[in-house]
């Protein structure tokens, strides 16, 4: 949603209800049965997050043509998608006292060690893509304005570089955080 916001791309963006998505998954219009997924103008309906990012990437200039920064950002990517599947025993979690164990984790070894890795490799520039952004920006910005890592935010401030990178997307997305709609996690 951030970068088709960034490339100025009008879409729908439609937040599915729990029975909104089981009824989408039974339908088989997601090949893996999970979202996100962009359907396109010929009903075509592309899954799996990272793969979209990369074609929105390609098609509207943010994906790097030299092999080894879209290895940067691909690896980056992978990174951030280790770091959310931890999210999951957090937020679905068999009972509460498993959700709290796996959110202690999370904010004590999980998230300080990719931020560490992200400080590392943001190494003062204002974007991970340089001076603009690549695909990993995106799902980087979209990460750290989620309401999850609202919760965690300590630990984000202890990255000055991240916490840098943070405010600076804060700014350049207000009005797309301002409106976009909450979310129920």
């Amino acid at each position: 949603r951030m970068l088709l916001t960034h490339a100025k791309v009008e879409f729908e963006d439609v937040r599915l209800s729990r029975e909104q998505f089981g009824e989408m998954k039974a339908s088989g219009k997601l090949e893996f049965g999970q979202v996100p997924a962009l359907e396109l103008e010929d009903g075509q309906v592309l899954t799996q997050g990272s793969s979209i990012h990369r074609f929105l990437g390609a098609k509207h200039g943010y994906y790097p043509a030299d092999h080894l920064k879209a290895w940067e950002a691909d690896s980056m990517m992978d990174a951030i998608g280790d770091l959310n599947a931890k999210l999951v025993a957090m937020v679905f979690g068999p009972n509460e006292e498993a959700k709290a164990a796996a959110a202690k984790e999370f904010g004590e070894v999980h998230a300080p060690l990719f931020l560490e890795r992200a400080e590392k490799r943001l190494a003062g520039q204002k974007y991970f893509g340089g001076d603009s952004p690549n695909t990993f920006d995106f799902m980087f910005g979209a990460f750290l304005t989620s309401p999850i890592t609202a919760k965690f935010q300590d630990g984000v401030n202890k990255f000055p570089g991240v916490k840098a990178y943070q405010e600076n997307w804060a700014v350049v997305f207000a009005d797309y955080l301002a409106n976009r709609p909450t979310c129920s996690l």
